[in-house]
């Protein structure tokens, strides 16, 4: 009688599948990720400093207009004042979120639930998608974040751009992108404000910066007597030597 042989499952297929299911749940494009969040650090740098020069341009117009009574001129000016004063202080908080995320990038690489990761992480990537909706200077944001559709879903993305209930959004960069500003709100007390911010900055600056040139005068004095002193060391002694000599004159005398 013949007998069917009894075939052993072996371990090595439970681990080849093991494999598969772990390569399958690391987000293969977190380096991707990683390296366009370092690059929109950058990103936010150059318009930062881009929009202070803006910011300052503004201040000096208004400075120009707002003591002779020419408020209506002055007005659109103060206005774009205060749109890229709350710009500065949007990509203060994009460079948050970013650093939130790569000081705590590794949950991202193996967990693809949203809700399972760190509640800082979270906060930051909600920050993230919502400010992309709203700032469209930053091409780094739009990538990062079709890539965490890509890794986390539509849903997600959803809740974040259109604020629904739960999502996960701060309420300052709302506040700072969301946040109109009403056509009265800027009244000619605040420009006078704004110019007379300007002149007391502007006069405070002359005043340190002439006080740096004089100190560097004084150092660029005393950098050229010791050289002089190590070229020639007699140099030191040619005063007492001249009295010596007029005293000398007068006793022959």
């Amino acid at each position: 009688m013949m007998f069917a042989k009894k075939t052993e499952q072996k371990f090595g297929c439970y681990c080849n599948v093991f494999a598969v299911w772990s390569r399958s749940s690391r987000w293969q494009k977190a380096s991707k990720c990683k390296l366009h969040i370092q690059n929109l650090l950058c990103s936010v740098k150059v318009q930062r400093t881009r929009t202070e020069c803006m910011v300052r341009q503004s201040r000096s117009d208004i400075a120009q207009l707002a003591p002779y009574g020419r408020f209506r001129e002055a007005l659109p000016k103060a206005k774009q004042f205060y749109e890229d004063e709350r710009r500065l202080l949007a990509y203060d908080q994009v460079k948050y979120f970013c650093t939130s995320i790569l000081q705590s990038f590794s949950p991202l690489l193996n967990q693809n639930d949203v809700h399972l990761l760190p509640d800082e992480t979270k906060e930051a990537m909600a920050g993230l998608i919502f400010a992309a909706s709203r700032i469209g200077e930053l091409k780094e944001l739009q990538i990062i974040r079709s890539l965490f559709v890509q890794r986390f879903g539509q849903k997600f993305d959803k809740d974040c751009v259109d604020l629904r209930p739960g999502n996960l959004v701060s309420s300052e960069i709302v506040k700072i992108l969301d946040t109109t500003l009403p056509q009265d709100a800027i009244t000619p007390e605040i420009i006078m404000a704004i110019s007379q911010k300007y002149q007391t900055d502007f006069i405070t600056f002359v005043g340190s910066a002439s006080l740096n040139n004089l100190g560097n005068a004084d150092s660029d004095t005393l950098a050229r007597r010791e050289k002089a002193t190590k070229e020639n060391p007699k140099c030191l002694h040619t005063d007492r030597g001249e009295s010596q000599e007029r005293d000398r004159s007068k006793f022959m005398r």
